[in-house]
């Protein structure tokens, strides 16, 4: 399933870069943009800062399906 751009969606589980947890489980986003490739689809995520980000939003390259899931709207 593709998310289109402006997808509310949320992170799946903790998303590490280095030894650092920057985004955590449950945390909200939005699609700013996908990249379709023969593979798999990414996405650019934008999160808003929460959790152990209180400093403000940070933005993720590369994130797939395994990574990101929809928000539910209720």
């Amino acid at each position: 399933m593709t998310m289109h751009k402006l997808t509310y969606v949320r992170a799946v589980h903790d998303i590490r870069r280095g030894d650092r947890t920057v985004v955590e489980n449950g945390s909200p986003g939005r699609v700013l943009c996908s990249h379709p490739s023969w593979f798999e689809t990414t996405y650019t995520v934008k999160f808003n800062g929460v959790g152990k980000n209180h400093r403000g939003a940070i933005t993720l390259i590369g994130l797939n399906t395994d990574d990101i899931q929809p928000r539910r709207t209720h």
